[in-house]
């Protein structure tokens, strides 16, 4: 079933080029894999997931999550990794699975509007706020940019996800 795009509500958010993401007030994390992104594209074209060598941001993986987009019967989307911290944070390993089974509601959570946003538009999403898609009771604050990658440059076959938890006091997950 194709999702429709909703106007939600963000406590801090940004869509847009890396340039609009990057001056914003940013986790170091954050930042530099939003850095990382747009280095590896290319002037009027996406990266793809090609593009992207992990063995470039080995600090970073915990906190990163990819997500295969399916067009063909709608859009689906499908966790095609996920690193250590967000395995934790899930309690559970969800590769391979798909969002709409792992996140109950999942279609009317404000997430599934935002990756919709960026498999449209092309455009990273960044959000700072409370956690809207897991329930993290010692976590009060999520960080999270969803980076889209195109295997032909223009399609967005895949987001790059990036999230951090930090608890009431600032401490990281």
């Amino acid at each position: 079933m194709k999702l429709a795009v909703r106007n939600t509500p963000r406590v801090q958010g940004v869509v847009g080029h890396a340039d609009i993401i990057l001056a914003q007030d940013l986790h170091p994390r954050v930042r530099a894999i939003v850095a990382h992104w747009a280095a590896m594209g290319q002037q009027d074209r996406l990266p793809g997931r090609q593009h992207l060598d992990p063995r470039t941001i080995p600090r970073l993986l915990p906190n990163v999550w990819l997500v295969d987009i399916e067009h063909a019967a709608g859009l689906r989307f499908r966790y095609r990794l996920a690193g250590t911290r967000i395995t934790r944070a899930f309690s559970e390993d969800p590769t391979g699975r798909y969002l709409d089974e792992v996140h109950q509601d999942f279609e009317s959570n404000s997430v599934a509007g935002y990756l919709q946003q960026v498999v449209d538009t092309g455009q990273a999403s960044w959000r700072s706020g409370k956690p809207a898609f897991w329930e993290l009771h010692d976590f009060t604050h999520i960080e999270r940019v969803y980076l889209p990658l195109a295997a032909d440059g223009r399609t967005v076959d895949m987001i790059l996800a990036f999230s951090i938890f930090l608890d009431r006091f600032g401490v990281e997950f």
